[in-house]
């Protein structure tokens, strides 16, 4: 009897949030990091750049005073920016160092990423705990994982 192979389960919320929790206590140097593999989704790091997690996000623009519609996009988070690989085969490099405005909201699933141009970058789905925690940490420095608001629901599980 032939078997087909399913498709592999989403992570649930508690899953998330625990991973994202891990990936805080990686970048404080607490445990063992996970390895991601860059080369088996086509993308490239520039030298030294460090990949921290592969995520599902959606990726919206401000445009007239209105969000544009969801583009599906696998993110790869790294130190150095944030690397989509676009659903309309586009790649976007989303840069931690060009930013002047972030705000995370992963309790509510967004983050809003903003470069001064007038079309911010909205980046949303369940997944965005991996980028509010390497985002506080490139723009912020690593011991605000400690105490920036929007990371509070990890730390209240320790």
């Amino acid at each position: 009897m032939l078997r087909l192979k399913s498709a592999p389960r989403a992570p649930d919320v508690v899953e998330i949030e625990e991973d994202a929790r891990h990936l805080a206590l990686e970048l404080a140097g607490l445990v063992p990091a996970i390895v991601v593999d860059v080369m088996g989704r086509g993308l490239v790091l520039e030298s030294g750049e460090r990949a921290w997690r592969e995520v599902c996000v959606d990726l919206r623009y401000r445009s007239g005073g209105s969000w544009t519609p969801a583009i599906s996009s696998l993110a790869l988070v790294t130190d150095r920016r944030i690397l989509l690989k676009t659903s309309d085969c586009r790649i976007v490099s989303l840069w931690w160092g060009s930013l002047v405005g972030f705000e995370p909201c992963p309790s509510s699933g967004y983050a809003v990423l903003d470069y001064g141009d007038g079309a911010p970058r909205l980046l949303s789905g369940r997944q965005v705990w991996a980028i509010a925690v390497v985002g506080v940490a490139a723009v912020y420095g690593v011991e605000a994982l400690a105490t920036h608001p929007a990371l509070e629901r990890l730390r209240a599980r320790l």
